[in-house]
């Protein structure tokens, strides 16, 4: 506890039962959930408020506490941040500060005592004399002690909270500002933020769509308030906390929610038949890509009409203006400053003049050349945005050296065992491609992480690396029709429609489909000219992301994935695990420049190093970590996951790729060639049911697989060390 902390409770050590200990149901914790009631003092020991109580701390199946629970079992019960409990009431204390640890230990009572579960290094004496301090600080005080915990100290509470939290505390202090900010030590910018926000969460619960909020659409509100583009579309008043404009207030409220609308076409039998759409601002991310767009009229009439996001932001000519402003603002800053040293150039920097001066030509006659219609490309969005589950199974019918591979009941994490050349790689490579359908971009970058090639292809070259033709197909996620697949065929013949037939190289003639929904895209390669792209249909499966020690990600993938590990919560677990296991001198890794380089605080240092100056080991677990919040919901391919990862890493490391897996919902593919990295899946003490390896070979008749499940691998491994790799 701080020493401010500390000077505000005024209060003595004394050992109760954990029976008397009586759960806060008007913590800030869970304010904020659609079945939240304020309770009165008469109803707060009822035992009904208690187990609900109990249910919005714990979740419904304590998943809320997993964490909490694992590190009470491993280490037992550290008294070092004291339970604080208001001053009894007739033999009753309510917890103040450490409702969650207090409602964790009565569920592992109840558990003890009822079943007789194990409670490892738990002494099951605290259950009678639990340690807490009784202190008798008013209202005021109590608020404050919690915001110094939860609001502005380590263990915070989720955005909202805090929020409700500031507001209640100005009622406190008079509405004087400036004195919560004090109290609290937050800054008077964050804190008009969140008045403002809770306003505007408050009038979109009195719109038509109130019923619909959801305690983390707070954080969409307060990025479209963080956003003058935004604000100035909005009309927004800082002074009276309103919208001038209502009209955009209730297009903003309809996008951020689900909307229901009669079906009217009168083909229908049923007349009280209806469309449900689905919201089309659902992430901090989406709110950032409208405001880019948000001045563009046309762009919010195309949003309008096709709820889509994307749709509308492909559209936009704002973008593509701003865009193109921007480098041609570059492009007049770096000549000016040629300028200014042209005396100092030497012979490679004027070669490297007549290079730049060649690439301008060329965007001149690439102009002329560009076909009509053409638009900047964005990330595609998955065709649901949240997933049950996701790949069940899998078959690699032709692809590369694959034929008729079929891996049937897939884990959350799979592992890819065999020799060498027995198309692991290539496996990983044919799931990414069905992750990705018609986008012909993934195949374009399966062909440039196998030559490690960065920059612009040589469509010569490229046309010689894809194959005649693929096809890959699956079952995805827990839905009806959850049937996917992708066709993919090179076809050296123009079409008709091809002006210029004699520098045609090929077409690449792509077909994917889910769910009976069915997209395609034709990429005509020329020889001395952009290649041409048609598409019909525009969705990902899901997202993915492909880690490899032989090539880097590219940096603006990372760079994404580093936000959204930001977002999700989890980089500051991968940080942890590497100042746990790797260099306990690093603080922090922080994306640091428009280039998407990472810098390292390390304590030994007094700026910023690149991450490029630190072994591959850390690269690699820093990139694996961040690239699972990339992937939320979809599937992570981890080619050689032994590489660079020292053999005591092992088993730590796998346990936390488990923890990131199930967190984020991401099933995971690696391959490896290290019997030790395989044993440390199975022996890391984690969800072994979660796990299943398939041991893959290759001969004349074509590739066979045999599948482990994870209790069978740990028996095995138990009873005889048993090894998958050589499996005949």
């Amino acid at each position: 506890m701080s020493e401010e902390l500390a000077e505000k409770v005024r209060g003595r050590r004394q050992t109760v039962s954990l029976a008397r200990l009586y759960l806060d149901p008007n913590n800030f914790r869970f304010v904020d959930k659609a079945d939240y009631q304020p309770i009165g003092p008469e109803k707060v020991f009822n035992k009904d408020v208690q187990r609900r109580t109990a249910t919005f701390i714990l979740g419904r199946s304590q998943e809320q506490v997993r964490d909490l629970i694992a590190s009470i079992k491993e280490n037992g019960w550290l008294d070092i941040d004291p339970i604080l409990v208001q001053a009894p009431n007739k033999g009753r204390y309510i917890v103040v500060e450490g409702n969650r640890r207090v409602a964790t230990l009565k569920h592992l009572q109840a558990r003890h005592e009822a079943e007789s579960i194990d409670l490892g290094r738990l002494d099951p004496a605290l259950f009678t004399r639990m340690p807490v301090v009784i202190h008798d600080a008013d209202k005021r005080q109590h608020t404050v002690m919690m915001g110094l915990h939860h609001i502005t100290g380590k263990r915070r509470w989720p955005a909202v909270s805090r929020a409700m939290a500031m507001k209640e505390l100005l009622q406190h202090f008079d509405k004087d500002s400036d004195a919560v900010c004090r109290a609290l030590g937050v800054t008077k910018r964050e804190f008009n933020l969140s008045m403002k926000t809770l306003t505007l969460v408050e009038k979109y619960k009195e719109s038509d769509y109130g019923d619909q909020f959801q305690s983390d659409q707070y954080n969409l509100f307060r990025e479209v308030l963080a956003r003058p583009t935004m604000r100035d579309w909005l009309n927004w008043d800082d002074a009276e906390y309103i919208a001038g404009d209502q009209a955009n207030l209730n297009r903003l409220f309809s996008w951020i929610s689900k909307e229901v609308e009669p079906d009217d076409d009168g083909d229908s039998d049923n007349p009280d038949a209806q469309t449900e759409y689905s919201p089309v601002i659902t992430t901090v991310g989406h709110v950032r890509e409208l405001a880019k767009m948000i001045d563009d009229p046309a762009a919010v009439k195309r949003l309008d009409e096709t709820r889509s996001l994307q749709e509308a932001t492909l559209s936009s000519s704002l973008l593509v203006k701003n865009e193109i402003d921007r480098a041609f603002g570059s492009c007049d800053s770096g000549v000016q400053k040629l300028g200014s040293k042209v005396g100092e150039l030497n012979p490679g920097d004027l070669d490297r003049v007549e290079q730049l001066i060649g690439k301008l030509q060329g965007l001149a006659l690439a102009r002329k050349r560009r076909p009509p219609g053409s638009v900047a490309r964005l990330p595609w969005e998955p065709f649901n945005e949240l997933t049950k589950s996701q790949f069940s199974s899998i078959s690699v019918r032709k692809y590369r050296g694959i034929s008729g591979l079929v891996l049937d009941d897939l884990s959350r994490v799979n592992l890819i065992a065999g020799v060498n050349n027995a198309g692991k790689t290539s496996l990983l490579e044919a799931i990414y491609l069905l992750t990705r359908q018609n986008d012909e971009r993934a195949l374009v970058d399966v062909n440039r992480w196998r030559g490690r090639i960065e920059g612009e292809l040589d469509p010569f070259w490229l046309i010689q690396q894809i194959q005649p033709a693929i096809q890959i197909s699956g079952c995805f996620d827990d839905v009806p029709d959850n049937s996917a697949s992708l066709k993919m065929q090179r076809i050296s013949e123009p079409d008709e429609d091809i002006e210029d037939q004699t520098t045609f190289l090929a077409k690449i003639a792509i077909q994917s489909s889910y769910g009976g929904e069915v997209q395609a895209t034709d990429v005509a390669l020329f020889g001395d000219r952009p290649w041409r792209t048609n598409f019909d249909g525009r969705h990902w499966l899901c997202r993915s992301a492909f880690s490899s020690p032989f090539w880097t990600n590219r940096s603006d993938a990372l760079a994404e994935s580093n936000k959204a590990s930001l977002e999700a919560g989890t980089k500051g677990k991968v940080i942890e695990f590497i100042r746990s296991h790797i260099d306990a001198d690093i603080t922090n890794i922080e994306l640091a420049d428009r280039f998407n380089r990472f810098l390292v605080s390390h304590l030994d240092f007094d700026g910023g190093v690149d991450l490029s100056a630190f072994g591959e080991g850390l690269r690699r677990v820093f990139e694996i970590g961040s690239l699972f919040a990339g992937a939320r919901g979809g599937v992570l391919l981890i080619d050689e996951f032994e590489t660079a990862i020292h053999r005591d890493l092992l088993v730590p490391f796998t346990r936390s790729v488990q923890e990131l897996a199930a967190e984020l919902n991401v099933q995971v593919f690696l391959t490896t060639h290290s019997k030790e990295a395989l044993d440390a899946f199975i022996v890391n003490n984690y969800k072994t049911d979660d796990i299943a390896c398939y041991a893959i070979r290759r001969s004349e008749k074509g590739a066979s697989v045999r599948r482990f499940g994870g209790e069978k691998l740990l028996l095995l491994h138990e009873a005889a060390d048993f090894d998958v790799r050589g499996i005949q």
